[in-house]
């Protein structure tokens, strides 16, 4: 399902579509929806943080969903700039609808360190996301 399809539509406060894919801003999550053949690597990656700082400030770490619906391929060292640029994101959440995915965040994972959830819907991701908000609140 495209994410303008879901129940979740009406809470996107900016998107920006780029050569690479479609990008859905809202207040504490990021979701990208990347286009079919796409190699997605750290150039694209760092259009999106920069738009994303642009448009929420520099503390801007939101939770990340990654809506698969298109086969597209991730360069998943490019992780490591990510980080050593000092960028989070809280959670990362991945919609996976196709096969290589699954050989997609075999590599992910060995670049991203903390957890990936697999999830099969945009309702699964924003329940854990909201579920993830409620354990963070409950341990202030």
């Amino acid at each position: 399902m495209n994410f303008e399809d879901s129940k979740y539509a009406d809470l996107v406060l900016e998107k920006i579509e780029y050569e690479f894919g479609s990008i859905y801003f809202l207040e504490d999550i990021l979701v990208s929806e990347i286009n079919e053949g796409v190699i997605f690597n750290w150039k694209c990656g760092e259009k999106v943080v920069t738009d994303a700082r642009g448009l929420f400030g520099d503390d801007y770490t939101p939770h990340y969903i990654s809506n698969r619906i298109y086969k597209y391929y991730t360069v998943s060292q490019d992780w490591i700039y990510f980080f050593k640029n000092r960028y989070f994101i809280k959670s990362f959440s991945v919609i996976a609808f196709h096969s290589h995915e699954m050989m997609n965040l075999v590599f992910e994972r060995m670049f991203y360190k903390r957890k990936i959830y697999v999830v099969n819907s945009i309702d699964e991701a924003f329940k854990n996301i909201y579920e993830l908000k409620k354990l963070e609140s409950d341990n202030k």
